[in-house]
């Protein structure tokens, strides 16, 4: 019996990537510039997302389910548009939202192309599992398809409202540094960590009121502590609210390089800690907002790029091969994706999950930008993207492990400096 058993599993690892199986289709470079000589009109908007208590968390351990609530979970939204196009950027207070759930949340958006809309999870350890992967051990996914379902309805509405908010607008952008100890760090590699925080504010032409705020900095959401069950949307949430409560109306988050492992330094480890460092936060972009220049834009460009990574990685292999990881496959491989955005002098790299921030550097340096911004788990959470040193290095081990694959890094940073 045990000898079947064991041939049982050996045939399905060795056939799993037959489950959702497709052929690979065939490469499309989307490419879109929108001019805004007539014009930009911006909105924003936010929705509440926060799921019944009793679901999976995703994050830290398995079969961990949510037994209160320590702050609501928000879908926040940003819309642009020109004379001829719509665009709009997306921050879910979630873990990550996998490529083909994506697809289908941006499909429910009337009027925008899915190449437009940037989808960014914030990463928070304390929302639900959309992944499947943090149910009971491999045994239970820890998706909730109802879930995924109200998620849709309250970004459409979202997205519906910022239209309807939307203003003829002009744009600051503004950048500081984090301090280098006490507010993050890198928990393998001490001060190696994105210390820059950007804020991109638009503002109404006819009486300067704020129309909206992307927020942008890199780090794990996880000052709520491995043990916590009380949902939370961590330190993100705590920032946004208290942007608005300064007086800048509704801000967006949208997180960076943070992975192999940008991590909160701040204490205490719970809801205390969240307040402190939204605050602090805060603090920091209130004073890249203070010396912000102005940011003319003379088109919005859009560049995507399909980019496969082999789900080799044996959690992952376990995942599918237990359906608790529907993820589609196209010849063996995930598919999943890269994109580029330029907002008039501000450019920014969609990367589908974890980056970390050496490869960032790397990256900023092949394209010559040293300013670049990196939305990170943008349309797609495929872990942990490390350089080949890194996923060499048995330091890194468990970033490995929680990866697609060891290349994946290098795949998707291939694949960025091909679409940019």
């Amino acid at each position: 019996m045990l000898r079947r058993w064991g041939s049982l599993l050996a045939f399905g690892f060795a056939s799993c990537s037959g489950v959702f199986q497709h052929d690979r289709p065939a490469p499309i470079d989307y490419a879109v510039i929108a001019p805004a000589a007539t014009g930009l009109r911006i909105g924003s908007a936010e929705r509440d997302i926060t799921p019944p208590v009793g679901g999976y968390m995703a994050g830290f351990d398995l079969g961990r389910t949510s037994a209160s609530i320590s702050s609501p979970l928000k879908v926040r939204v940003l819309v642009l548009e020109t004379a001829a196009r719509r665009f709009a950027i997306v921050g879910v207070d979630n873990l990550g939202v996998m490529r083909d759930d994506v697809d289908w949340l941006k499909a429910g958006l009337p009027g925008f192309a899915n190449g437009d809309v940037f989808v960014c999870a914030s990463h928070t350890h304390a929302g639900p599992d959309l992944i499947g992967m943090w149910g009971t051990y491999f045994l239970t996914s820890g998706r909730d398809r109802d879930y995924l379902t109200a998620l849709g309805a309250a970004m459409t509405a979202a997205v519906a409202e910022a239209r309807r908010n939307a203003a003829p607008a002009r744009l600051e952008h503004g950048v500081v540094s984090m301090p280098p100890a006490g507010l993050v760090r890198n928990s393998n590699r001490a001060f190696v960590f994105d210390r820059r925080v950007h804020v991109l504010m638009a503002k109404a032409l006819d009486d300067g009121r704020p129309l909206g705020t992307l927020l942008h900095l890199a780090c794990h959401p996880e000052v709520m502590p491995r043990r916590n069950r009380a949902i939370s949307a961590d330190f993100v949430g705590a920032l946004c609210d208290e942007w608005r409560a300064r007086g800048h109306g509704q801000a967006v988050f949208v997180n960076g390089a943070l992975g192999a492992m940008v991590t909160p330094a701040v204490q205490p480890r719970d809801e205390v800690g969240v307040r402190h460092f939204g605050l602090q936060a805060c603090d920091l972009a209130e004073r890249a907002l203070a010396a912000a220049m102005p940011l003319p834009v003379d088109a919005i460009e859009v560049r995507r790029r399909d980019v496969y990574l082999p789900m080799a990685s044996l959690g992952f292999r376990l995942g599918r091969l237990t359906t608790v990881l529907q993820r589609e496959l196209y010849d063996g491989d995930a598919r999943s994706t890269v994109g580029w955005l330029r907002i008039g002098a501000f450019e920014a790299l969609a990367v589908p999950g974890e980056v970390e921030p050496a490869l960032a550097e790397r990256l900023r340096a092949q394209l010559q930008r040293p300013e670049l911004v990196l939305f990170g788990l943008c349309d797609d959470e495929v872990g942990y993207l490390l350089r080949q040193q890194e996923a060499d290095d048995p330091e890194f081990a468990y970033e490995r492990s929680m990866s697609a694959c060891a290349s994946a890094g290098e795949r998707v940073s291939d694949a960025i400096t091909g679409v940019r």
